[in-house]
């Protein structure tokens, strides 16, 4: 008896997965429109949201952010020191 309440558990486990993942999907699709939309590539300018960057560097736009992403792109992979600093004591 116990396994076949295991058994029985585990299939409608499977069960209730399978229906909710089925009821939800077409809340959760897309429209054809927006896949277009988001299949072509977009212009900066295009981009008029305000991106909020936590508390250190508050909101950017996305022009600002691309801007300064081309000024000072990101170092090449093998740049970076990969070595561990050396640890000094800091006591008191």
């Amino acid at each position: 008896m116990k396994s076949f309440s295991i058994i029985l558990f585990c299939a409608l486990s499977v069960v209730a997965t399978i229906g909710l993942a089925y009821g939800l999907y077409p809340h959760a699709k897309l429209s054809e429109t927006q896949l277009m939309k988001s299949a072509t590539p977009q212009s900066m300018e295009s981009f008029e949201q305000v991106i909020n960057l936590g508390d250190d560097f508050g909101e950017m736009s996305v022009i600002d952010l691309m801007g300064h992403y081309l000024d000072s792109p990101p170092a090449p992979a093998g740049s970076i020191q990969t070595s561990k600093p050396e640890r000094q004591f800091g006591g008191c």
